[in-house]
C-alpha cells in the first residue's frame, strides 16, 4: 500500500477532547486508573520470561476496554473482572486482566467513551474499534504497539494460516507496512441485507413471503391496518420497521430496500466505481428518489412506525420484542439478536428472505472491503504487546482445536466476549461447508470449529435443541433455509454483490468531513421520509454533500484507488 505521511491529530479527537469535560470523574473512580501503567513504566527488559506455552514467569497486568451490548452474557455469577476467560488466562499465561472501562457497543456509548479516552490520551493496554478512522489515526499518531515483530514471534501456526486465509484483512491492519492490529479475519459477504418476516404474522394473513417492492408494501398494509397478531384489534402494529440510524447496518435501516432500486447502501463508506468506472457513492444515485419517495409514501400511510425517528435499535428490538413488527430489513445474525427475543417469549420463527426487487432495476448489494472492520489493537505503552498474541493462540487452541467441552464453556453463549481479545472470525466464513456438509448428510471433513455449528443446525432441526439460543441463532444463519445461502445461492450468482473500494487508506478531506456527511445524508433522508421536505429535496441534498467535501473526497479516492 502507498506510504503514508504522518498526520495531525484529525478533529474526531478534537471534539473527542471536548467530550472528556461531559464524563465525570466517577467512571474512573469506579473503574479505577490504569492499573498497569506503574507496572509497565518499572519493567526494563522487553524480552520477558515466557515458556513455551507463552506463559509468563512473573505475572503481567493488562487493562482492556469491554464492549458490552444486549447479546453479551455473563453466566453463572460471573463478571466482567472475574469470569471463565480471565481466569483461564491467568491460569495458562500468568496475566492478570483489569477492566479499564465498560461501555455499551450497540449503541454509540463505546464508540464515545473511547473517543474521550483518546483525547485524554490514558488508553487501555487493549481495546477494540470498528471505525477504521479512528483506528488510522491512532496508528499515524504514534499512539499503538507495532504487532509485527510480535505477531511473527509469537503466533502460532494456526494464526499464522489465518493471515494467508484472509490477507485483505491483514493488509487492512497495516500501516506503512507495520501491523498495528489484529483484524477481523473475514470476508465480508455476510454484511448483505435480508427482509425479516414474523412466520406467524404471515400465517395470520394468509401471505407469502414477498418477492416484489409491490408485494412488500401490500404485506407491509396488511400487517398495519389488519390483526396480524390476533389480538382481536386492528391497526395497532406496524408493517415495516425503521430505525432513527436510517443507513446503519442495523435492524430496521433501509440497506435492503434501496438495494432493490439498484443503490448498493451501506452506512457512510459505500464508494465504488460505476458501469462507466466513475468513481461515485451510494447515497448520491439518482435511483434514491424512486426508494424515497417509496418510504414517504409508506410513512404516510402508517405503515411505518411513526416514531422511528425517537428510535434506536434497543428501542425499536423492544418494539419488536413486543409483538408490535411485523416485518424489517436486517443483517444475517437476526436469530442471534434480536429475533432470539421473539422466539423466546412467543415460540415465533421471525424468518430471513431474500430482499424484495423492484422491476426495471437491477438490485445491488453494498458491503465494506474485506481491509475494514473490527480492530483488535495495543496502547504503544503497553510493556507486554506480545500478551495480546499470547491470548490469541489460547483463544484459538481453545475454541477452534480443543474439546467440544471447551467449546460449550468458552464460546457458546457469547462467551467468547470476555475475552479480550478473540478472532473474530464468524462462524459465517464456514456457511458453504456447512452446505455441502447438510448436502451429504455427516460433519465428517468439516474444519474443527464448524463441526459444532453442525450439531446446532442438526439439533435445531431434529428437536433436541429446540430450546437452545446457540442452536436457533446458528440455524437462522447457516442453515439450508437460513441467510447466509440467500448470499451464496442468490445474490453472488446474480453478480448483485458491490464491495466498497475504501479500504484502509482514507483522504484527508472525507476524514475532515465524514461526521458531518453522515449527519446531512440521514437527516435529508429522514426529512423526506417523514414528509418534512419534499422528494425533490433530494437534488438539494445531493448538491450540499458534493460541495461540504463530498466531490472532493470522489476526486482524491479517484487517485488514491485508480481504475483497474
Amino acid at each position: 500500500m502507498k506510504t503514508m505521511k504522518p498526520r495531525r491529530v484529525l478533529p474526531l479527537v478534537l471534539v473527542a477532547a471536548l467530550m472528556v469535560l461531559t464524563f465525570s470523574a466517577c467512571e474512573s473512580a469506579s473503574t479505577g486508573s490504569n492499573p498497569s501503567t506503574n507496572e509497565n513504566a518499572a519493567s526494563t527488559s522487553n524480552t520477558p520470561e515466557i515458556d513455551t506455552n507463552g506463559k509468563y514467569q512473573k505475572p503481567v497486568t493488562m487493562t482492556w476496554a469491554v464492549q458490552t451490548a444486549a447479546a453479551s452474557k455473563l453466566l453463572d455469577n460471573e463478571t466482567w473482572e472475574d469470569n471463565r476467560w480471565s481466569r483461564l488466562i491467568k491460569d495458562k499465561l500468568n496475566i492478570d486482566l483489569q477492566v479499564a472501562f465498560s461501555a455499551d457497543s450497540s449503541t454509540d456509548a463505546y464508540k464515545n467513551k473511547l473517543n474521550a479516552v483518546i483525547a485524554s490520551g490514558d488508553l487501555p493496554d487493549i481495546f477494540k474499534t470498528q471505525d477504521a478512522n479512528v483506528f488510522l489515526q491512532l496508528a499515524q499518531n504514534g499512539q499503538l504497539a507495532d504487532l509485527t515483530d510480535v505477531y511473527n514471534k509469537y503466533a502460532s501456526d494456526s494464526l499464522k494460516e489465518y493471515q494467508k486465509r484472509f490477507p485483505d484483512s491483514f493488509k487492512g491492519a497495516t500501516v506503512n507496512g507495520k501491523l498495528y492490529a489484529i483484524p477481523r479475519m473475514n470476508d465480508n459477504f455476510h454484511e448483505a441485507p435480508f427482509l425479516w418476516i414474523r412466520e406467524d404474522w404471515l400465517k395470520n394473513t394468509n401471505s407469502q413471503p414477498p418477492k416484489t417492492i409491490e408485494e412488500m408494501v401490500a404485506l407491509a398494509e396488511k400487517f398495519a391496518t389488519g390483526d396480524p397478531d390476533g389480538n382481536g384489534i386492528n391497526g395497532d402494529t406496524y408493517g415495516l420497521a425503521l430505525n432513527k440510524d436510517l443507513i446503519r447496518q442495523n435492524h430496521g435501516s433501509i440497506l435492503g430496500l434501496v438495494s432493490a432500486f439498484g443503490v448498493p447502501g451501506r452506512d457512510e463508506s459505500m464508494f465504488y466505481r460505476d458501469e462507466n468506472a466513475k468513481m461515485t457513492f451510494a447515497w448520491i444515485q439518482p435511483n434514491m428518489k424512486a426508494a424515497l419517495s417509496l418510504l414517504a409514501d409508506m410513512y404516510k400511510k402508517g405503515l411505518i412506525n411513526k416514531e422511528f425517528t425517537s428510535k434506536d435499535e434497543s428501542a425499536l428490538v423492544e418494539d419488536i420484542t413486543s409483538g408490535k413488527i411485523g416485518m424489517a430489513y436486517g443483517s444475517n445474525w437476526g436469530t442471534w439478536y434480536p429475533y432470539n427475543n421473539v422466539y423466546k417469549k412467543d415460540g415465533v420463527i421471525v424468518h430471513p428472505y431474500s430482499i424484495p426487487t423492484e422491476s426495471g432495476y437491477d438490485y445491488k448489494i453494498g458491503i465494506e472491503s474485506n481491509a475494514v472492520g473490527q480492530m483488535t489493537m495495543v496502547s504503544a505503552d503497553f510493556k507486554h504487546p506480545e500478551a495480546a498474541i499470547n491470548i490469541l493462540n489460547l483463544y484459538d487452541q481453545t475454541v477452534n482445536y480443543s474439546t467440544k467441552e471447551d467449546y460449550l464453556k468458552y464460546w457458546a453463549d457469547e462467551q467468547y466476549r470476555l475475552s479480550p481479545v478473540f478472532i473474530d472470525q464468524p462462524g459465517e466464513v464456514y456457511a458453504a461447508d456447512l452446505l455441502e456438509a447438510f448436502d451429504k448428510g455427516s460433519s465428517d471433513g468439516l474444519p474443527p470449529a464448524a463441526k459444532p455449528l453442525y450439531d446446532y443446525i442438526a439439533g435445531f432441526e431434529n428437536g433436541s435443541l429446540a430450546k437452545d439460543d446457540n442452536a436457533f441463532g446458528t440455524w437462522g444463519q447457516m442453515s439450508r433455509s437460513g441467510s447466509l445461502p440467500i448470499v451464496l445461492n442468490k445474490y453472488i450468482p446474480d453478480k448483485a454483490i458491490v464491495q466498497s473500494i475504501l479500504g484502509i487508506q482514507r483522504p484527508d478531506e472525507w476524514l475532515t468531513n465524514v461526521a458531518s456527511l453522515d449527519t446531512l445524508t440521514i437527516t435529508a433522508f429522514t426529512n423526506i421520509i417523514t414528509g418534512a421536505k419534499p422528494v425533490d429535496y433530494f437534488d438539494t441534498f445531493v448538491q450540499q454533500w458534493l460541495k461540504a467535501g463530498g466531490q472532493q473526497t470522489l476526486d482524491e479516492l479517484d487517485k488514491m484507488y485508480p481504475a483497474k
